[in-house]
């Protein structure tokens, strides 16, 4: 009578053990509820997360400065710096490369050592343009994670975690009769690369792989005025951590798995089994699909956006609403021919303690 169930289990607290969640952050400001796997009217999505967009986008060159000052209100000094760019080869080919780095302030150890953590990622990325409406995305990425100071602990053996990442994305964009509606759908396979571990004989931990798919239909009302609404659904590749008897142990002295399966596998025995592994069962999985849903109204050179942003309190409780305006201007500064400059706000709903920050800003140069 007093054993667990499944149902019991799926309305419990359960979260993802990862590495460098700042992978999942959008650099770029967030108009439309932080969907990045289809577009919003900047070339932030295609840069940063699904390379396959720029198939869609007939610039030649782009060039993008972001920064995002993460959960400022409570933790100084934490943020998020984004940069990147992307060429144009031919009607065929699209090269590109994108930096982010994390700064997670100052900080001060116990023997009175200052020291800056800090996480950091770079990417090269290639777009093939099969058509002018479909792109094949590909990037190979470089992480590396400097948490812990090591000279602030005598006879420390820690080092900066490390990892070789790759993202995969699709995106298809379909015209509609008369050119009155568009359609476009995006996926994206971000961050599947090898485990991160910070001292030689500690247990090695996921990267954030994250499968996303989204949706979006254009209202064309003129060449002038157009209405997007766009929505995105999210997942963690990785495993659920499982639930253990409280009083068994195995032969080799580990805990013994009650409900789900073992978390300590391979990368991508990991993304397969993340479909299925959660203690919860189906409610539990249902649990762990993060939803955005973003609403973008242009007219002319001004886009003003909305969103929503939810994630389950059983596994993070993020749930906000964001605005932002985008605006594209002429410029003749060092031969691009437009600047877009972004802003966006981010008003959390619940009161949880890592809420994020309340404002990003973003600007893009192009040459056409």
């Amino acid at each position: 009578m007093g054993q667990l169930t499944t149902d019991d289990l799926s309305g419990r607290i359960n979260l993802f053990n990862t590495a460098v969640p700042f992978l999942t952050l959008p650099v770029y400001p967030a108009i439309n509820g932080m969907i990045t796997s289809v577009p919003d009217g900047t070339p932030g999505p295609g840069i940063y997360s699904n390379h396959g967009l720029l198939a869609l986008d007939k610039n030649r060159f782009h060039y993008t400065l972001n920064y995002y000052p993460w959960n400022r209100h409570d933790v100084g000094g934490v943020n998020l710096f984004g940069a990147g760019g992307s060429y144009r080869l031919n009607d065929k080919h699209t090269v590109g490369i994108d930096f982010q780095f994390f700064s997670l302030g100052t900080n001060l150890s116990s023997s009175g050592i200052q020291y800056n953590p800090f996480e950091l990622a770079g990417s090269l990325f290639y777009t093939y343009n099969l058509n002018r409406l479909t792109g094949l995305g590909v990037g190979l990425k470089y992480i590396h994670s400097d948490l812990i100071c090591n000279s602030c602990i005598p006879g420390s053996t820690s080092t900066p975690g490390k990892s070789i990442a790759a993202d995969l994305s699709f995106a298809r964009k379909f015209i509609g009769r008369n050119g009155i509606v568009d359609h476009i759908l995006g996926i994206s396979l971000n961050n599947v690369g090898t485990k991160i571990r910070y001292t030689k004989n500690s247990d090695r931990n996921f990267i954030p792989t994250t499968l996303k798919v989204g949706y979006g239909f254009q209202l064309n009302f003129s060449s002038h005025q157009t209405l997007s609404v766009s929505y995105e659904g999210s997942k963690l590749l990785v495993p659920t951590p499982p639930v253990y008897y409280s009083d068994s142990i195995d032969q080799n002295g580990e805990p013994v798995i009650e409900f789900g399966y073992d978390s300590k596998i391979g990368v991508f025995r990991g993304m397969i089994q993340s479909f299925y592994d959660a203690p919860g069962g189906i409610r539990e999985e249902w649990h762990e699909i993060t939803h955005a849903i973003g609403l973008v109204y242009r007219y002319r050179f001004l886009s003003a956006g909305m969103g929503y942003y939810y994630k389950s309190p059983y596994k993070g409780n993020q749930e906000f609403f964001s605005a932002g305006i985008s605006g594209n201007f002429r410029t003749t500064l060092a031969g691009f021919s437009h600047c877009r400059l972004s802003v966006s706000y981010l008003l959390p709903i619940n009161q949880n303690p890592f809420r994020p920050v309340t404002f990003q800003v973003g600007l893009c140069l192009t040459m056409s």
